[in-house]
């Protein structure tokens, strides 16, 4: 797998069953018959499934506000459309969009700034297609709840970037042309083609298709994914089950022993996921597989999701932000802190079922 420099560009790294859990309805208020859960590594008593809803809830807003106050008078976080796509995922996961919230302006200064640097060509992105894949996942949930007519137009050059750049194999590298592929630049696209989907801007067919084919060519039979063809990593293999999922083949034979894969990631403490899990780009890992385990449901999802929770929960700083775990790969590539920000706000938003793109 590539270093992650090599992801965000120089200096800054690229990189979403829930069960019977539903945090939130759509209208922010807890449900009648929220999980049960005790908060196991919070430093409490046990916690009330209203005292973990308060705190999901608390440490996301601590966090879009830190988002808030790193922002640019050009509407931008950095350079980089991967960084300024995140963050503005972050709100939205929260349930914010431009035209309501607690932040408009913040959405529709970042919003206007991915439009205006658009290339004609319709690519969004100072480097690589892993900023592309960001930027048009942003747009496309964005538009889902924002009809701006420029912002059409723009995703549909977006997502007509994609589609044309998709490798003979189905799958996607570096650089907007049909040369190569590997699967962690895939399966940005694949979340960014599912999510204009779901907001009714049409994909071809025939790329899903593709697709499919190119992340089923790189399982490895006994559990696992690989970079750009059989193998396994924890990265990749939990890219390749969401990417699957998503594309609608929650069926397929290579997810379970996957999931089964994944489980030697999971550890029993929440010092312990931060500090030793064994996974190297923290982030990018618990970004995918948080989701993964949603979708997949079931004892997975009970067994994985508290463990991340308090591992998030008890690494927050005292600003709002987050850091990047000790002697992992992504230490250093942001000073800012919006990418682990972000992503961790993210890894949390899931509970709130806000993005389409990352819903059953």
């Amino acid at each position: 797998m590539p270093s992650i420099r090599r992801w965000l560009g120089p200096g800054i790294l690229l990189t979403a069953g829930l069960g019977t859990l539903l945090l939130t309805d759509a209208a922010g208020q807890p449900p009648a018959n929220p999980m049960p859960t005790s908060g196991p590594g919070l430093n409490a008593d046990p916690l009330t499934e209203l005292k973990v809803i308060e705190k999901v809830n608390t440490a996301i807003d601590r966090g879009l506000e830190y988002i808030r106050s790193k922002q640019k008078r050009d509407g931008s976080w950095a350079r980089n459309h991967a960084i300024n796509g995140l963050a503005l995922l972050a709100y939205m996961g929260r349930g914010h969009v431009p035209e309501r919230g607690r932040y408009p302006d913040v959405l529709r200064k970042g919003k206007n700034y991915l439009l205006a640097t658009q290339q004609p060509s319709g690519y969004l992105s100072f480097s690589s297609m892993y900023e592309h894949g960001l930027a048009t996942l942003a747009l496309a949930e964005m538009y889902g709840q924002d009809p701006d007519p420029e912002l059409e137009t723009k995703l549909r050059l977006a997502v007509s970037l994609i589609e044309r750049t998709q490798s003979p194999r189905g799958g996607w590298r570096y650089n907007p042309a049909p040369n190569n592929q590997d699967l962690s630049v895939t399966v940005m696209q694949i979340v960014a083609l599912r999510a204009a989907n779901n907001a009714e801007i049409p994909v071809n067919p025939r790329v899903i298709e593709k697709a499919i084919q190119y992340v089923k060519s790189c399982a490895y039979p006994p559990g696992g994914f690989g970079y750009e063809g059989p193998g396994q990593g924890p990265q990749t293999s939990a890219a390749g089950v969401l990417s699957l999922q998503l594309l609608g083949k929650f069926d397929d034979k290579t997810i379970p022993p996957t999931m089964e894969y994944l489980r030697q990631f999971l550890r029993n403490t929440p010092q312990e996921m931060w500090e030793s899990s064994g996974v190297q780009y923290f982030y990018y890992f618990h970004y995918y597989a948080m989701q993964a385990h949603y979708q997949f449901g079931g004892k997975h999802w009970n067994d994985w999701h508290p463990k991340v929770r308090d591992a998030l929960l008890e690494r927050q700083n005292s600003d709002g932000s987050w850091d990047v775990p000790p002697g992992t790969a992504e230490v250093g590539v942001d000073p800012n802190k919006i990418y682990s920000t972000a992503m961790a706000c993210l890894v949390l938003d899931i509970y709130l079922h806000f993005l389409p793109a990352y819903q059953r």
